[in-house]
């Protein structure tokens, strides 16, 4: 009998989530310090050109302990990557049509993983995992919540009912809905869509979710980006030639950049102001309940 073909995970097209290294593809030979992994996830490459040739290769994600672990295909020759979850400042989360993207940045890395997002079901899993391990907090007692459609068009409450994880909760939110704006050109009216931005303080996390891809707005997707609390580093009103913007400046050196309507800047001088405050009282909460488990 002839020899099986080897095994070639260029070849897959499908997302999913091996339960141990005996279920990840062999062509990529995990390191022997990776396995028994508590989770994992393939996602497959972009499908190839005419020429063959693939804009992305194929990845496998996998938590270990207190860090995530990102192996690109042997064929590009990338050692793995390591996050510690503690070092992670921001993730982003971007879904527009076909086109899926995961981004985490910390403290000496950014990280961009692309995928299709017909294997979405297997990236949200797995990032649920993922967000268990990052992210920690207790339900704050006393504290408003907020329903989470409350105020929000369709598409926002969509994407903030897939974000959200069971038993987190909303506790300070503002949103500006994506809106049409008229200006005139050479003396012809021109109509343009603004996108729109929702921030929420929830009782893990601080969230903020867009339509703006590359600075304009889309209508056929989202991007979500959280933080840990104690990655925050501030959160305020800043004024610059574009107008002003809601700013949230990560320990990592990166920011969040919120922009603000004209007609707004009062109030969200003094939304800069209450979610500052909130985020402190929410830091105090969280490392107070780290001392707590370690006692």
């Amino acid at each position: 009998m002839g020899e099986w073909p080897a095994i070639d995970s260029r070849r897959y097209i499908m997302a999913f989530e091996p339960r141990s290294d005996d279920d990840c593809p062999p062509d990529f030979e995990l390191p022997s310090s990776l396995t028994s992994f508590d989770a994992g996830l393939f996602l497959p490459r972009d499908p190839p050109d005419w020429f063959g040739r693939s804009s992305y290769p194929p990845r496998i994600l996998l938590l270990k302990g207190s860090a995530l672990y990102i192996v690109s295909h042997p064929s590009t020759g990338e050692p793995p990557h390591r996050c510690i979850m503690e070092q992670i400042s921001s993730v982003e989360s971007g879904h527009m049509l076909l086109k899926g993207w995961l981004r985490f940045t910390g403290s000496g890395f950014d990280y961009t993983i692309r995928y299709n997002t017909r294997g979405f079901g297997s990236v949200f899993r797995f990032m649920q995992r993922f967000r268990n391990n990052l992210l920690s907090g207790t339900e704050p007692r006393g504290t408003r919540k907020i329903h989470p459609s409350a105020g929000l068009d369709i598409k926002f409450a969509n994407a903030l009912e897939r974000e959200m994880d069971i038993g987190e909760t909303i506790l300070m939110q503002v949103f500006q809905a994506p809106r049409e704006a008229t200006s005139r050109s050479c003396l012809f009216p021109r109509r343009r869509w603004i996108a729109g931005d929702l921030l929420a303080l929830t009782s893990r996390r601080l969230l903020w979710i867009t339509d703006r891809e590359r600075g304009y707005y889309s209508r056929y997707g989202s991007i979500a980006s959280y933080a840990p609390f104690d990655a925050v580093r501030n959160i305020g009103l800043t004024a610059g030639r574009g107008g002003h913007a809601l700013q949230v400046e990560l320990k990592s050196g990166s920011e969040w950049r919120i922009p603000v309507a004209a007609e707004s800047r009062q109030n969200f001088e003094r939304v800069a102001v209450e979610f500052a405050a909130a985020l402190e009282i929410q830091k105090g909460r969280n490392g107070a309940s780290h001392t707590e488990a370690h006692r």
